[in-house]
C-alpha cells in the first residue's frame, strides 16, 4: 500500500508487507496508524510516521475484503471471504471477537460511532449489526435484492 500526500501528489511512504494485493485500507482516528486488509488472508496496523508494521492479523482463512478502525482507535474490524468479520486490539493484534453468521462473502465492515456495534455487510443479502461486548448478532438485515457491498452508520449511530 501507498501513503499519497494531496497537496503535492507524491507518495510519502510505501507499507511492504502483504504477500498479495491490499483490498482495502483505513487511516485510524487520530491520523497516526493505517489498517490494511490484503488478499493474502491478513490484515495489518501501520505507523504512518515510520511505514513500520504494528500488528498483523492473521486468523482469516480466505481473503480479507475490509478493515475499519473503531472510532477510538483502540480496535480493528476486518471482514473476509471466509463469511467472518473479527474484531481485533489495534495495539496488541489480539483477536477479541469472531462474528460468525453470515452465509456468503463479507464485503464491508464499520464500528458505530459510540464504538459498541459493528455492522457487517455481505454477498448473502444481509446487513448484520453486531454487539462488541459479547459478540451477539443484534439484528440481520434482510430484503436486500442483492448482494450488500458497504456498511456504513449515520453519525448518530
Amino acid at each position: 500500500a501507498k501513503l499519497w500526500s494531496v497537496a503535492s501528489g507524491a507518495c510519502s511512504r510505501t507499507l511492504d508487507g502483504h504477500g498479495e494485493p491490499v483490498s482495502s485500507a483505513a487511516i485510524s482516528p487520530d491520523g497516526t496508524r493505517v489498517a490494511t486488509a490484503s488478499v493474502d488472508g491478513t490484515a495489518k496496523v501501520w505507523s504512518v510516521e515510520s511505514g513500520e508494521c504494528i500488528c498483523t492479523f492473521g486468523k482469516h482463512v480466505f481473503p480479507v475484503r475490509s478493515a475499519a478502525f473503531s472510532p477510538d482507535g483502540t480496535h480493528v474490524v476486518t471482514g473476509s471471504f471466509d463469511r467472518k468479520a473479527m474484531i481485533w486490539s489495534a495495539e496488541s493484534g489480539e483477536c477479541i471477537r469472531t462474528l460468525a453468521g453470515h452465509r456468503d462473502w463479507v464485503r464491508s465492515v464499520a464500528f458505530s460511532p459510540d464504538c459498541a456495534k459493528v455492522l457487517s455487510a455481505s454477498d448473502d443479502r444481509t446487513a448484520r449489526l453486531w454487539s462488541l461486548e459479547s459478540g451477539e448478532c443484534l439484528r440481520t438485515l434482510q430484503g436486500h435484492r442483492y448482494h450488500v457491498r458497504s456498511a456504513a452508520f449515520s453519525p448518530s449511530g
